[in-house]
């Protein structure tokens, strides 16, 4: 089946186009979740000020340049290299709603309205207890001092990372653009969360080495007592 842009340069030159796209995104994305980007922010406004707004900037920022991304991605030429039939397009949709589930799973361990940056939004807003964001995203310490191994966080160290990669692995129309983005994906997804593990080890120590002995890098599997 032929889709659009299947013929001539103009066609060849989409995957190109999405490497660059995503290149964009995902630096900015890397920059702005730096810790040079979070001292600078605090030198300028104030350690109170950041604490209070890097974050919900951060998901704003984060929100406008996926929309920016996802309206050039939509554009481009682009030709079709397989679509999934019913019943198995539903197996695809129900792959890419469990991937939903888990990433939502990851965000409801670590608090909803503080992975929205709303908690210290509201803190720095009506003069609460500031304190500065967790160096690296995961579940949560627990009053033993173990990291809290539940939801998906009891099967895989990464849940956000690992529902990303399934939704965008899991077009039942596949084309060549969207399996370049599905590539990228992916390499976006190891190489991201190979730099949380160094982050969380960091902040953790001990008591992340213990979680990481008994629940996976990504791939999940039932945890380890």
């Amino acid at each position: 089946m032929r889709g659009r842009g299947a013929s001539g340069a103009d066609g060849g030159a989409a995957p190109a186009r999405v490497v660059l796209i995503c290149a964009i995104w995902a630096g900015i994305h890397s920059l702005l979740a730096s810790r040079w980007a979070k001292d600078a922010s605090a030198r300028v406004a104030g350690a109170r000020s950041r604490d209070g707004l890097h974050r919900v900037a951060y998901n704003a920022q984060s929100v406008a340049t996926v929309a920016w991304a996802a309206r050039w991605f939509v554009r481009l030429p682009d030709r079709e290299l397989y679509v999934a039939r019913p019943p198995w397009s539903w197996l695809f949709r129900a792959g890419q709603a469990g991937s939903l589930a888990v990433l939502f799973s990851g965000v409801r361990v670590v608090g909803v309205l503080e992975f929205a940056g709303l908690v210290p939004l509201w803190k720095a807003l009506t003069d609460g207890e500031s304190r500065p964001e967790p160096t690296a995203q995961g579940p949560p310490i627990g009053v033993d001092g173990e990291m809290r191994m539940s939801g998906a966080f009891r099967f895989t160290r990464h849940p956000g990372n690992l529902g990303a990669l399934g939704f965008f692995l899991l077009w039942p129309r596949m084309t060549v653009n969207r399996a370049t983005l599905a590539a990228l994906v992916a390499l976006y997804v190891v190489l991201g969360s190979m730099h949380e593990e160094r982050r969380l080890r960091t902040a953790y120590g001990e008591a992340f080495e213990r979680y990481r002995e008994k629940v996976p890098f990504l791939i999940p599997r039932p945890p380890q007592d």
